[in-house]
């Protein structure tokens, strides 16, 4: 529960901190990407397989140029990620109608298939995605100041949420079994 409760208190921290667990974020990938393209490219150099030699070195490089930017524009960066995240939501969003839209009453009749349940539920799962990408584009580059960081506080305190009830539940569990016992 010690952990569950450490990542409740960091959620919470980048729901009322969001710029900075943006930023937090922002230079974390971009440090990721530089060490993966020194990785890549010193596999490159030293790598025996020539024929992978060319394209492994590219992505190298790829990695390197992509994690200095974000390392030296955080700002950018974050407007970058956040532009990211809006586009993930809107093709999400368009793809979870299409779904939606195959499995609805109407398609299937006209298929002369059976009547798919839940399908409402992936139109709306599609459309909240669809708005949420429109509202975090169409809002840049304000939006990019709270977004990844209030997007990443929900998670992690969901995440610590979730982490204390199993916690609390297993220790729950454990002292029914040794009373039981």
């Amino acid at each position: 529960w010690i952990v569950g409760v450490g990542t409740l208190i960091l959620g919470v921290l980048a729901i009322i901190f969001p710029l900075a667990a943006s930023l937090a974020a922002e230079l974390l990938f971009g440090g990721v990407l530089l060490a993966l393209g020194v990785l890549q490219v010193g596999r490159a150099v030293f790598s025996g397989d020539i024929d992978s030699r060319l394209w492994v070195m590219v992505f190298g490089l790829l990695s390197l140029l992509a994690g200095a930017i974000l390392l030296l524009f955080p700002l950018q960066g974050v407007v970058t990620l956040t532009i990211l995240v809006a586009s993930y939501f809107i093709v999400g969003g368009v793809l979870k109608l299409a779904g939606a839209w195959q499995l609805s009453p109407p398609r299937r009749r006209k298929n002369a298939q059976a009547e798919m349940p839940g399908w409402g539920w992936l139109a709306l799962s599609g459309a909240v995605s669809l708005l949420l990408g429109l509202v975090l584009f169409f809002g840049l580059p304000g939006t990019a100041i709270w977004a990844l960081g209030l997007l990443i506080g929900i998670d992690l305190a969901l995440l610590g949420a979730s982490e204390i009830a199993l916690a609390v539940a297993l220790s729950s569990s454990s002292e029914a079994t040794t009373t039981r016992s």
